[in-house]
């Protein structure tokens, strides 16, 4: 690999694939490819700081695609592949290519490194070092999911826990209601409050509101604003969204004071189909400890253990409880064009959200 050149201004985006929205999404779905990779994801990102770049080679029938993110500090800039990219498996010439591609693409935006986080092994023989790698940060995205198979209302019940099925049908029996809220501003106020009142509680880092507001507006109808109602008060949310047949939970809250009765769970259930009525076979419930912590159960049927901080004990039980299976991420890459700034660039860069 060629490092970036100090020659002329840094690149400020093109798309290389030949491919508009449609036809890449349409691309990208049929081989598999994770919303994180879909055209939407890079618009999003588009409006919090990221340069959007896709890249698509073709040999014959196979076709290649990557959908990197640049964020630029001053002259040069950090490149991040998240969930990607998307090859036909066991094709290495499409995949050298289009890494070929991909370093053109990071040296145009003086890129200091990439960060690649596939969503499955890269098809090159032997070790990663010969085809340009080194091995790559901690993962970004989440290393462990919870993937649920979507099937009718009484098969997806009959797969959870007792304990998850218990807790559905409680906030059911106690009136508990889950609906499809419009993205309003009041809405997203509601979901808003409620989001920091979790991340107070619970000890991790949000977005702006606005962030919120925008991946609802970007995402449109194949995104899902899901409130759980008490007595006319909205207790828990939740904003899944779609890209060919998967559905993943983005985003959730609830009310510290309000929250029981199973609500949370009867959101989740409740973005399960909508998620199911949009044609998805499967649900991602996008996270859990890379380790399986100690057992957490409590004792109490309408409860799990709480999350803390780096305590994810509770978010575990709480997802692997809906019956899915248990999925790990292959480990990062990274291609590094100026290993001196490099490590610098990782340490001064948020990737994440």
């Amino acid at each position: 690999m060629r490092p970036w050149s100090t020659a002329g201004p840094p690149h400020r985006g093109s798309d290389r694939s030949g491919l508009d929205e449609a036809a890449w999404d349409a691309a990208a779905s049929a081989g598999g490819g994770h919303l994180l990779q879909s055209w939407r994801w890079g618009a999003f990102k588009e409006r919090h700081g990221w340069i959007a770049e896709r890249v698509s080679v073709r040999d014959g029938a196979e076709i290649g695609l990557a959908q990197i993110l640049f964020k630029h500090r001053g002259p040069v800039s950090l490149g991040y592949l998240p969930r990607g990219p998307m090859l036909p498996s066991a094709e290495i010439g499409v995949g050298k290519r289009l890494f070929d591609e991909i370093d053109d693409v990071c040296r145009a935006h003086r890129a200091v490194s990439l960060i690649v986080e596939p969503d499955s092994p890269l098809p090159f023989q032997g070790r990663y070092t010969k085809a340009g790698f080194v091995r790559g940060p901690d993962h970004i995205q989440p290393a462990r999911t919870v993937i649920v198979p979507l099937l009718e209302d009484e098969p997806l019940l009959a797969q959870m826990h007792q304990k998850t099925r218990y807790n559905i049908r409680l906030a059911l029996r106690r009136g508990v209601t889950a609906v499809n809220a419009a993205p309003t501003v009041e809405n997203l106020a509601i979901f808003y409050d409620m989001l920091r009142d979790t991340a107070g509680r619970n000890l991790f880092g949000i977005h702006s509101a606005a962030y919120y507001a925008d991946f609802l507006n970007v995402f449109g109808e194949e995104a899902v604003l899901i409130f759980a109602i008490n007595e006319g008060q909205p207790v828990a949310g939740v904003i899944a969204a779609r890209f060919g047949r998967q559905a993943i939970y983005m985003y959730g809250a609830s009310s510290t004071r309000w929250r029981a009765h199973g609500a949370g769970f009867l959101a989740q259930f409740e973005a399960m189909r909508w998620a199911r009525t949009k044609g998805c076979a499967t649900y991602d419930l996008w996270g859990i400890p890379l380790l399986d912590p100690p057992r957490t159960e409590v004792d109490a049927g309408d409860r799990v253990a709480g999350t803390v901080g780096e305590d994810w004990r509770g978010l575990y039980e709480f997802k692997v409880r809906f019956g899915g299976r248990i999925v790990t991420a292959p480990p990062t890459l990274e291609r590094r064009y100026h290993p001196t700034l490099a490590m610098l660039a990782r340490r001064t860069t948020r990737l994440g959200g």
